[in-house]
């Protein structure tokens, strides 16, 4: 008797140890900073557009990594971010504190040492490797024509691949566009690619077939050759375009 009357008392005492550790863990402070901001050319302060995450790549064309700085070794890598497609970009789940903050994608972007406390904006000023332009040429109750171009902003980089693509909602890139995951018949409809391209480029889509009283996304994109190991894609604005 005296024997289960032990063991039910070592049996309490476990489980009461382990509600206080997990009292414990519960009781951490949340992450109580906020970081946003913009990608702005450094040139013409234009916003610098770029892709969210999409089709499953968890940074596709880009990310802003922060390394939170006097922090044990073992939490020294990189918190990252992604920008949205109009080139801005929000982490409200970071610590307050300095952090080290490199922006990467198809541009040049110096590091910067930012101090999070509170709601904190920070705008990174960058040098696109491409300029993206597109703007509509015409427009009937069925079709959209448009046209766009790519120029070299550096010495180190040529216009590799181009891009155009249509979409009914805003979500619009290289890797989604009408068609793009569910009709594959449709491949070339939405889109046009242009390869093996090696100089300053530009072309003309027209989008036919379109459905009346519909609204449509239309944007453009390029891949520079050169310095630019990882394919980042540079792009232009969304065009908002009803019929």
């Amino acid at each position: 008797m005296q024997k289960i009357f032990l063991i039910n008392i070592i049996f309490f005492g476990v489980i009461l140890q382990f509600l206080s550790c997990t009292s414990d863990i519960d009781n951490f402070t949340p992450p109580n900073g906020t970081i946003h901001g913009a990608l702005l050319d450094k040139i013409t302060k234009d916003t610098v557009y770029t892709t969210n995450n999409t089709q499953g790549y968890s940074f596709p064309d880009g990310v802003l990594n922060v390394f939170q700085q006097n922090y044990s070794a073992s939490a020294a890598g990189p918190q990252g971010t992604s920008f949205t497609q109009n080139g801005t970009f929000k982490n409200n789940s970071i610590f307050e504190g300095q952090y080290k903050a490199i922006p990467i994608g198809a541009f040049y972007a110096d590091t910067a040492l930012i101090n999070v406390s509170g709601d904190t904006k920070v705008d990174f000023h960058v040098t696109p490797f491409l300029k993206i332009n597109i703007n509509v040429d015409t427009k009937t109750a069925n079709s959209i024509k448009v046209n766009f171009s790519a120029n070299t902003n550096t010495d180190k980089h040529t216009v590799n691949e181009m891009a155009v693509w249509l979409g009914t909602t805003e979500g619009v890139n290289r890797f989604s566009w009408r068609g793009s995951s569910f009709n594959p018949v449709d491949y070339d409809s939405y889109r046009q690619n242009h390869w093996d391209l090696s100089a300053n480029s530009s072309f003309t889509k027209t989008f036919q077939n379109l459905s009346p009283n519909t609204t449509y996304y239309i944007r453009a994109g390029a891949k520079a050759s050169g310095d630019n190991p990882q394919g980042y894609w540079n792009y232009s604005k969304i065009l908002k375009i009803k019929l």
